[in-house]
């Protein structure tokens, strides 16, 4: 593990031992060596207050902003909220998929949204041929710093666990990327994702909204 990853690694760690406890089974070298394997930074990261995670990411570029996105994204997660209503959902797909258009022409985006209803058990299968909008973004040149690049890779899992979501992961690293400022690339579809009741995904055909259907319907 390159030096600046490994004393990111270090400050998290104690962060960690100080506020949820030393644990006697975990081997930091091994997290070194094995980082995708560092389960208790991925997972017990979430179990810190609000002020530990911004302890932990204040050593990160843009620090205080992922910090606030995570506390934000974390909170939204475990509220209790009223769900969207089906409308609400296809103008967040149609946001966020006017937002990756800025930056890909993929003829892909063009297309009409569709929707689909699923069970919960047939949801894995009605979409194991789909991708995420955000696939389309995958050859963009982002200009970022190396640091910033490298604090991405470093995060990626450990983000993607606040919520089991990759577009959660990737609005929480957007100021990595861009400029918040001026737009708000993967917020819909972050939305759409704490939602746990749509799906907002790519097939060939163009862009389809799965809606987990309710166990009564």
């Amino acid at each position: 593990m390159p030096e600046t990853e490994h004393t990111w690694l270090r400050h998290w760690h104690n962060i960690l031992d100080a506020e949820v406890g030393p644990d006697p089974n975990f081997d930091f070298e091994e997290a070194c060596e094995e980082p995708d394997e560092d389960f208790r930074m991925h997972f017990v990261t979430w179990e810190l207050s609000d002020d530990g995670l911004r302890q932990c990411f204040e050593v990160l570029p843009h620090g205080p902003q992922l910090a606030d996105r995570a506390i934000e994204m974390r909170s939204l997660h475990r509220a209790e909220s009223q769900p969207l209503s089906e409308e609400d959902a296809r103008e967040l797909f149609r946001t966020g998929i006017e937002a990756v258009g800025r930056f890909s022409d993929d003829a892909d985006l063009a297309k009409s949204i569709r929707t689909m209803r699923v069970s919960k058990e047939d949801l894995s299968t009605a979409t194991s041929t789909c991708d995420r909008v955000a696939v389309v973004l995958e050859d963009v040149n982002w200009n970022a710093a190396p640091e910033n690049k490298t604090a991405s890779s470093f995060l990626n899992e450990t983000l993607y666990q606040l919520a089991q979501s990759y577009d959660v992961a990737d609005h929480v690293a957007w100021p990595l990327f861009g400029d918040p400022e001026s737009v708000e690339l993967y917020l819909p579809f972050a939305t759409l994702a704490l939602s746990g009741i749509y799906f907002p995904l790519l097939d060939e055909d163009g862009p389809v909204l799965f809606i987990m259907a309710n166990e009564e319907e």
